[in-house]
């Protein structure tokens, strides 16, 4: 099913959105209010430091990609979504 951006608004979630470049995992900063974030993970918008422990996975090679990241152990405490469409 998946989860959409509405509902991490929703849920105050920051998260990273994740797709596959061949066999590399690209991930973009988001805010929970839905601002981009710059490497600092600050969001101006919302004036605070954003902590960030969700991949939300645009597409089925990104989500094999970050379920292997996640049971890393130095990545233990993220968890993996998907989009939904």
């Amino acid at each position: 099913m998946g989860i959409t951006v509405r509902e991490l608004e929703d849920r105050k979630r920051d998260y990273f959105l994740a797709r596959s470049s061949g066999e590399d995992l690209e991930m973009e900063p988001f805010c929970c209010c839905g601002k981009a974030l710059e490497q600092d993970y600050f969001c101006t918008d919302c004036n605070h430091k954003c902590n960030l422990t969700l991949i939300v996975c645009e597409d089925a090679g990104a989500l094999a990609l970050a379920k292997k990241l996640a049971s890393s152990p130095d990545f233990h405490k993220f968890e993996v979504e998907t989009l939904a469409k």
